[in-house]
């Protein structure tokens, strides 16, 4: 089929729209092109259209040839009963170089939801649900005649979560994301690979070996992109609002979770991704990375500068941004000709959690391929790669174009090894002579892709990288070195070597390069890194080496056939790394080293807290170096250590306690007296529970250590003084303390106690605190409710306001409660549930009476908490989703039934847990990561991490939303107009 049409450059949209006073085709492309703004210097036309059955495209590629390949799936998000899937992979041409696509083929047909390809091995990959599969055209008819499945067992738990974002490394390895519902179990020659959430896969499709990488979620929910650039670093776009990744130090196979922080996150969501390199754009835009936003309706510019062993990120001015909500770039690749080519979805619905698969306002029949090129500035001239012999691609290797070397190294990875590899090494030996280093040294990377693409190990091609001035093409070399580490010999020396180089970047990749060879020996290589200075993409890829080696080190250090070295650095990152007793005697041999800095013994004490025996745990007791360094500062945490060690493991040191303890209670430290004295109660000690409850009584005993006999009363049980101690004589402290102290033996008494301090002003400034004790006590917050209607008098109203603000701040609700103090602080909370009708009803209200000023002002009361739970591009709380593109992804009835009914639709990666403890200690938060050993929550309340035994968890629940429902109850209808319409214009530009 060729269809000749010209471009349409923005400057002439004006002439496509149709006369004053005709209805605009809303579809149109040129109605959609007029309401682009493209960044000065750059101009837009269409490539191609539905016309050229570009339908619902997901995600683009170019062939040798300059061919666009794009896959696209009017069946997503959800086959209807009885229908045919038909998807389709459809091929572009631009036969005479105008800029428009004048030849369209169809490729593959009857395919179901594919979300990603790449053009390789004389064929295409393509992803579609459970199925990575090889397509290829044997007879030359353009159209795909031999479809085989190459592996199976990905993940298909959400439609747009399946294996995605296929690209080639520059190693010939093909990369893949998946989303966060997708539960992969892939059977390969090698075993089988395991994603349990989200992740990243690397294949080598010649072995058929595959890697999982930041299983269970370490990184982006809803990675979607990868990029590599001029060096081969891979960069990782996230398509959940998750911003920016650096692989690199993901590249472990490991599945402990241990989240990976973002290079940049602001809460923009990105599909596809590519750099700046052609010399078509202008000199200053090299370099930069180019990633579609489709939730914004933009396609935004980042700049990447090494930092560390890293990177930083600068944030652009975006390239294009668009007023029309259907403008959805979810893949981004730049052409031969230098022009950036735009793969827009385009559709007024992006999700299927929000709108019903079979909503009629999902678009089915449109979509776009935008071409972005510089004003002014001339094309690429066409490379014409097809008849090239060996001599000449490995030549286009030196090319200052990405898009040609990329190109030519993929003809070189198909054509036979016999004909490629003896000249391409000869070609590799002749680099350097007369050539600019950086010339040479960027050559020689590219070419050993193509060794590396053949499956061609050679270790003085690695030595050579290795040994090159630019610490990119060394931190490559022991990358290199660790993919062929199965079949080099050698290869730690080198790596042990790589660890220590000066630059950072080659540390980090011999780090995780050490992380794929199954030998005792490569824990010590991993630990020389610790010998320089760290950095946080250091801490990362180290700390997952290590947990990753330990089925091969664990069991040798044991043995005793490997030592943990004399590096004190080295011990103590390892002791805080595996926190187990293998390690243990590292964390005692450093606690009783002189030169161990302060610093460092703390933290190796609450190792040893953790992990310790009951013989070891003395060391805590009087720790080594306390009477020295800081005097009272490192026997006051011991002791705080032993607290903590005796209420989640029920371990305490052997031998003569109160003996032991003795010291720290007749310290001149009153730091030392309070933890001592709470750990006599946490240990119940008679002897010395006549002091504490002395301490606790006496209005001149110092504040900490009374607080602390107070807590202490509660371990010895002595409820009938906490409860005097509550009625509020001694004051505010006092009384908040010993409610505290009181709920875990008597919590209705403790909720009586709490009602009379809420209803007197005198104490209402406690109310954030006094609920907060209920609120993080298993069954608290009923028991708080029904002490506050039982009370004698009611909450004062600025007591009942704080103590709203704490519980919609942290997430709790209890209906009753929340009533009570409601009602208190004089906020109307009437409310029925809307009915489909008068939802809509609302949302036509919304457009027409609803004043977004008026609702900023609103989100931003105090009362209600947006701000402490929701950011809003980066800025505000992060207990729930950014909202900075609320208003481009989701419909107005859809903000309205979010707000009102939190529970209904629960964002991805945003759902809650609750964790109540055998002593009943309420945890809600987000799961961080979890081992055999202990789950590790962001508790919203308390504001910070807790670590919970799992022998401590009575139960662990899934909680849905952390935002309370019945929250915008107090607001008129009219405020609540303006509210939604705030948050209708969010990301709108």
């Amino acid at each position: 089929m060729r269809l000749r049409r010209p471009p349409i450059p923005l400057l002439a949209v004006a002439l496509m729209l149709p006369p004053r006073g005709a209805a605009a085709d809303p579809h149109d492309p040129a109605t959609e092109l007029a309401s682009l703004r493209v960044l000065p210097g750059f101009q837009v036309n269409l490539f191609a259209s539905e016309n050229e059955g570009v339908v619902k495209p997901i995600q683009i590629r170019f062939d040798p040839q300059g061919r666009l390949w794009v896959a696209g799936s009017t069946v997503y998000p959800q086959i209807e009963p009885g229908q045919a899937a038909n998807d389709k992979i459809v091929v572009l041409e631009d036969t005479d170089g105008d800029g428009r696509a004048d030849r369209s083929t169809v490729f593959a047909d009857g395919l179901m939801v594919p979300t990603g390809l790449e053009l390789g091995d004389g064929g295409l990959y393509v992803g579609q649900g459970n199925e990575l599969l090889f397509l290829r055209d044997t007879d030359g008819d353009g159209r795909a005649d031999e479809r085989r499945v190459v592996l199976r067992g990905f993940g298909t738990g959400d439609a747009h979560q399946t294996i995605n974002s296929f690209t080639w490394s520059p190693g010939g390895q093909l990369f893949m994301c998946q989303g966060l519902h997708a539960f992969s179990r892939v059977e390969t020659p090698w075993g089988i690979e395991k994603l349990h959430q989200a992740g990243v896969w690397r294949l080598d499709p010649r072995r058929l070996h595959l890697d999982p990488f930041l299983d269970e979620a370490m990184g982006p929910q809803n990675p979607f992109g990868i990029a590599f650039d001029r060096w081969g670093a891979p960069i990782l776009v996230a398509g959940n609002g998750e911003g920016v990744y650096f692989l690199t130090p993901g590249m472990t196979r490991a599945h402990e979770r241990v989240a990976m922080k973002a290079l940049w996150n602001t809460g923009r969501k990105f599909g596809g991704a590519d750099f700046v390199e052609n010399s078509h754009w202008p000199p200053a835009n090299q370099g930069e990375l180019v990633t579609g936003s489709y939730l914004n309706n933009s396609v935004f510019r980042f700049r990447l500068a090494p930092e560390g062993a890293g990177f930083r990120v600068e944030d652009l001015p975006p390239l294009i941004t668009s007023t029309d909500t259907s403008f959805r770039v979810v893949d981004a690749r730049f052409g031969p000709d230098g022009a950036l080519y735009l793969c827009d979805w385009y559709n007024p619905i992006i999700g299927h959690y929000q709108a019903s698969f079979r909503h009629p306002d999902r678009d089915k029949a449109h979509g776009r391929i935008w071409r972005v090129t510089a004003a002014g500035r001339p094309l690429v001239p066409s490379p014409s790669l097809g008849g090239l012999g060996v001599p000449e691609l490995l030549e286009r290797l030196r090319s200052p174009e990405r898009w040609t070397r990329q190109m030519a190294k993929r003809r070189l990875s198909e054509l036979p090894a016999a004909e490629v590899l003896p000249a391409a090494g000869a070609w590799a030996a002749r680099l350097g002579g007369g050539m600019p280093p950086e010339e040479a040294e960027h050559a020689l990377l590219e070419v050993a892709g193509v060794f590396e693409a053949q499956e061609q190990p050679s270790m003085p091609l690695v030595e050579r990288l290795l040994g090159a001035s630019n610490p990119r093409v060394r931190a490559y070399g022991a990358g290199l070195a660790g993919r062929w580490g199965d079949r080099l010999t050698g290869v730690l020396p080198l790596l042990a070597r790589g660890v220590r180089n000066r630059d950072p970047a080659v540390r980090l990749e011999a780090v995780v390069a050490a992380s794929y060879l199954a030998d005792p020996q490569a824990l010590e290589v991993v630990l020389g890194v610790t010998e320089h200075p760290m950095d946080g993409f250091l801490d990362y890829a180290a700390g997952q080496a290590i947990r990753v080696l330990k089925p091969a080190w664990g069991p040798a250090l044991r043995e005793g056939s490997i030592s943990l070295g004399a590096s004190p650095a080295a011990i103590e990152f390892l002791v805080k790394v595996d926190r187990s007793p293998d390690t243990l005697k590292g964390v005692i041999r450093r606690l009783e080293d002189p030169a161990t800095p302060r610093a460092s013994r703390e933290s190796l004490l609450g190792v040893l807290a953790e992990v310790g025996t009951a013989s070891d745990l003395g060391l805590l007791l009087s720790p080594p170096g306390a009477m020295t360094e800081d005097p009272g500062g490192l026997q006051a945490r011991g002791l705080e250590l032993l607290v903590a060690c005796e209420r989640s493991r029920k371990v305490h040191p052997s031998g003569e306690l109160a003996a032991g303890l003795a010291p720290g209670m007749e310290s001149k430290d009153p730091r030392v007296v309070a933890q001592a004295i709470r750990l006599a109660g946490a240990w119940s000690l008679a002897l010395f529970r006549e002091r504490v409850v002395q301490l606790a009584s006496g209005d001149g005993t110092p504040r900490g250590v009374r607080l602390a006999a107070i807590e202490s009363l509660g371990f010895y049980g002595d409820a009938a003084l906490l409860a005097r101690l509550a009625a509020g004589g001694a004051g505010p402290e006092v009384a908040v303390a010993a409610v505290e102290a009181l709920a875990p033996l008597d919590l209705p008494g403790a909720a009586r106690a709490a009602a009379s301090l809420l209803s007197s002003p005198v104490m209402e400034g406690e109310a954030g605190r006094v609920v907060s004790v209920f609120l993080a006590r298993q069954g608290g917050a009923i028991a708080l409710g029904e002490g506050l209607m039982k009370g004698a008098g009611r909450p004062t109203k600025r007591a009942a306001t704080l103590a709203l603000e704490r519980m919609t701040g942290s997430g709790r609700s209890e209906p009753a409660l929340l009533g009570i103090l409601r009602n208190a602080a004089g906020v109307n909370s009437q409310s029925r549930e809307l009915t489909a009708g008068e939802i809509q009803l609302l949302a036509q209200e919304v457009g027409s009476e609803g004043n977004a000023v008026r609702g900023g002002e609103i989100y931003r009361r105090a009362e209600l908490g947006c701000q402490n739970c929701h950011a809003i591009g980066g800025v505000g709380g992060s207990i729930g989703p950014d909202l900075g593109a609320l208003g481009t992804a989701q419909r107005v009835d859809f903000i309205i039934g979010a707000v009102l009914y939190p529970q209904r639709e629960v964002k991805e990666g945003f759902t809650a847990f609750a964790i109540t403890t055998r002593t009943g200690d309420e945890h809600q938060g987000y799961l961080i990561r979890e081992s055999a050993e202990e789950v590790v929550l962001r508790d919203v309340l308390l504001q910070r991490e807790v670590r919970v035994r799992r022998e401590a968890i009575q139960e662990r629940r899934k909680i849905g939303s952390l935002m309370p429902p019945g929250l915008v109850d107090g607001l008129t209808r009219g405020e609540f107009r303006d509210l939604v319409r705030f948050l209708s214009e969010l990301g709108r530009h």
